[in-house]
């Protein structure tokens, strides 16, 4: 019986130890095998470090997975410090093409723009723009959301206190309410606060671009954030979509979708309150989409497919 062990080594970035372990993992599976020291050289590190990569790819595999779901290499070639990899597991780097691309930056830039993005959000923006050898992508916002007047609500959030926010709503009635903000959310390009509100007594979502004003509080947060998502939006349509089994991933995160899945394909039902916002989400997985209804959702899909070729993006209505 083979036992895995595994100590952790000295910290680094995580996002440069991820990379290099897909890099490693790719580059063994076009390749019959190579010693620590030659991957030590080309990925700019000690062979010691590369024999803890191994050793952390060792353990590494599917998620609840048996004994013979891990990443299997050669035991007698990692005695002799050489990496040779017998099973990847299906592992490997994510290559975007360029629709893939244009579309995850259209998506990204929505999301920033929105104000509910993580602040390390534009940082990876600018770097996937880079990465990706396309020019800036202009991205018009779904509304005007002015990121240094709700930063307020931000750091509420971050420092456990209360927001007293000066707030208009969809009636055009403005008030003035103390929030305990739970979390930031973006839906359909839109940014939103999820919070208790003292002053309506129950929980509230509120949309980032009609906070006029915002101000951090002494007032710590008392109540527990809800189960669940607290947003309700007003769908404008039932759409109904069917690709191949292998783009299941991009509806598994719709709200509240519905899917099938036989084995070949899947089917999706699911509401949708921002057409242009969907078909941008559907246009990552276009190749295997074999139907989409209902026509508005198709025509929009058609839409986004022409402004990819164009190089440009939709932002949604």
């Amino acid at each position: 019986m083979r036992v895995r062990r595994w100590r952790c080594p000295v910290a680094e970035k995580a996002l440069a130890r991820v990379t290099r372990l897909l890099s490693i993992v790719s580059l063994l599976q076009h390749r019959d095998e190579a010693t620590f020291e030659e991957l030590g050289e080309l990925f700019g590190v000690t062979a010691k470090r590369i024999e803890q990569d191994i050793n952390l790819l060792f353990v590494t595999g599917k998620p609840d997975g048996m004994p013979d779901e891990y990443l299997d290499f050669d035991p007698d070639a990692l005695e002799r410090k050489v990496a040779r990899l017998w099973d990847a597991q299906g592992l490997t780097q994510v290559k975007l093409n360029a629709r893939e691309a244009v579309a995850l930056l259209g998506s990204l830039g929505t999301l920033v723009e929105s104000g509910a993005a993580p602040a390390a959000a534009e940082s990876a923006l600018s770097k996937l723009r880079e990465a990706v050898s396309l020019a800036p992508l202009e991205v018009v916002p779904v509304s005007e959301v002015d990121r240094d007047r709700v930063q307020p609500v931000r750091e509420g959030l971050d420092a456990g206190l209360a927001v007293r926010v000066d707030y208009v709503d969809a009636q055009d009635r403005r008030s003035e309410r103390v929030i305990e903000p739970h979390r930031l959310v973006s839906i359909d390009g839109l940014g939103y606060v999820e919070c208790w509100c003292r002053r309506a007594g129950d929980y509230r979502t509120l949309r980032l671009d009609r906070i006029v004003s915002a101000e951090v509080t002494d007032d710590p947060i008392v109540r527990s954030a809800p189960e669940g998502l607290g947003f309700s939006l007003e769908a404008r349509l039932e759409a109904r979509v069917v690709a191949r089994r292998g783009a299941r991933w991009a509806f598994e995160d719709f709200p509240n979708a519905r899917i099938v899945d036989d084995g070949e394909d899947v089917v999706a039902d699911f509401s949708v309150s921002d057409v242009d916002w969907a078909a941008a989400r559907l246009l990552a997985v276009g190749p295997a989409l074999r139907s989409v209804e209902p026509a508005p959702l198709r025509e929009a899909l058609a839409r986004h497919a022409e402004a990819v070729l164009a190089g440009q993006v939709i932002a949604p209505s």
